[in-house]
């Protein structure tokens, strides 16, 4: 059944789509690990020095190729340094591994820093859910 995203998006929940969440130091992952191989996790709070390598653990754990990652991450109030090594890494085991991942931002507090540092020029990055899932699903 179709669920209308905060960002006005419809995204589709495939039948037999597994959820978990996980909340550490003022940031809640909630991901969908959907039938297509496509892991959706939403990301919202604070990711800092404390709960970046909560992210980082999350994403060894729960991700790993042929698997494909959306990374929603428009429900962050912080982006902190840490917060940003974790998704340079993450652009560098996509290269080594061959991971398909997107991320899906529009917030100022996401983007700034991305394009602040150049990560955004190396890291796909996109307005929306459905655009986001579609690239991964797509990705060679």
């Amino acid at each position: 059944m179709p669920s209308t995203e905060p960002n006005g998006l419809t995204a589709q929940s495939p039948a037999n789509t597994r959820t978990t969440s996980r909340d550490a130091h003022g940031m809640r992952i909630e991901a969908s690990h959907r039938e297509d191989g496509v892991v959706l996790a939403r990301v919202s709070g604070e990711v800092d020095l404390l709960s970046a390598p909560e992210l980082r653990k999350w994403i060894q754990d729960e991700v790993s190729p042929p698997s494909g990652l959306v990374l929603d991450l428009d429900g962050i109030g912080f982006l902190g340094s840490a917060g940003l090594s974790v998704l340079a890494e993450l652009t560098e085991r996509s290269l080594g591994e061959r991971l398909r991942w997107a991320i899906v931002a529009t917030s100022r507090v996401v983007l700034r820093p991305l394009e602040a540092t150049g990560l955004a020029a190396q890291m796909p990055v996109y307005a929306g859910i459905e655009e986001a899932l579609g690239s991964v699903r797509t990705a060679d």
